[in-house]
């Protein structure tokens, strides 16, 4: 199972609910622990949001979206932590870290776990999109991975970027910031919506099946890029799922999906004819065998 590198363990104050802080992730607005619940033994996530690197005014948004995202393909708040040498967010325990670390773990993953992925984090994105919120920020590190009988399952974290559709910021400098390997063009002027969200969603469907990013460079060559240069997908991709990237990437948002559903839909068709394509070829040559997601148990 995929753990964080360069664990380290700490205690909170007596007053806290909480002990057996172990990190297991560093953010760019601080650290996120594995504790444990006093009482319950419930495990959870801390979520550390250091005051310098994460003001009040963030904190408070940050919270206001967590309570208004209740979905299976987000991860869930459970409430607030105040001590007196931090705050916390008290979230989910995903037990399988993030989908970069199964990325790294795995190299790249096959076709059906990449598939039933993207469409954990499609109906999530469609659930943050009812709510009028645009992540802003969506790549392998900001994916959670939990358990259930069928494998892994995506959960969608981080809202520290996220904004309100059609907000206004007056701080122009933090409307472009982001991750330029997933920024949609004009995410780089300052501009966002839904649309913005699942062209970083494309991005990552080319990730997961070809095995690399798109683009690749420094920021200013990633936003040459992104801005100017068609993505080239090699042919050996099936062609649903090709066009579905294409689409997902196109320049302008009102080119691409009208919502997350759309895109869901056409990788679900994907899904479905490759799953059908695979098991009309395997059954006539291979005995019958395990689901892939049970294989990637094996494998983790």
């Amino acid at each position: 199972m995929p753990k964080e590198p360069n664990k380290s363990y700490r205690q909170l104050q007596p007053e806290s609910k909480y002990d057996n802080l172990e990190l297991v992730g560093q953010g760019q607005f601080g650290r996120v622990f594995r504790a444990t619940h006093k009482t319950s033994g419930q495990i959870v996530a801390l979520k550390e949001l250091e005051t310098n690197r994460f003001p009040t005014a963030k904190f408070i948004r940050e919270l206001h979206f967590l309570i208004s995202l209740q979905h299976p393909n987000v991860v869930t708040f459970q409430g607030l932590e105040h001590t007196s040498t931090g705050r916390y967010l008290v979230m989910d325990y995903c037990e399988g870290g993030t989908l970069r670390n199964l990325m790294k773990l795995e190299g790249k993953l096959n076709l059906a776990l990449s598939l039933k992925l993207i469409i954990d984090i499609l109906a999530g994105l469609d659930h943050v999109h009812s709510c009028k919120i645009i992540h802003r920020d969506i790549k392998p590190e900001n994916i959670l991975l939990s358990q259930d009988p069928t494998g892994w399952v995506a959960r969608i974290s981080d809202f520290g970027m996220s904004r309100i559709d059609n907000e206004l910021c007056p701080d122009k400098q933090d409307d472009c910031a982001g991750s330029p390997a997933y920024m949609a063009p004009e995410r780089f002027y300052g501009q966002y919506s839904p649309a913005s969200d699942l062209y970083a969603v494309g991005v990552l469907l080319f990730e997961l099946i070809v095995g690399l990013r798109p683009f690749s460079g420094l920021p200013g060559e990633l936003l040459a890029a992104h801005i100017n240069q068609a993505v080239v997908i090699p042919e050996t991709v099936p062609f649903l799922l090709r066009s579905t990237i294409t689409k997902a990437m196109q320049k302008l948002p009102r080119n691409r999906f009208k919502s997350a559903t759309e895109m869901l839909n056409s990788v679900q068709l994907a899904a479905q004819v490759e799953g059908s394509s695979s098991s009309s070829s395997s059954s006539s040559k291979l005995p019958p065998a395990k689901s892939v997601f049970e294989l990637s148990f094996n494998n983790v």
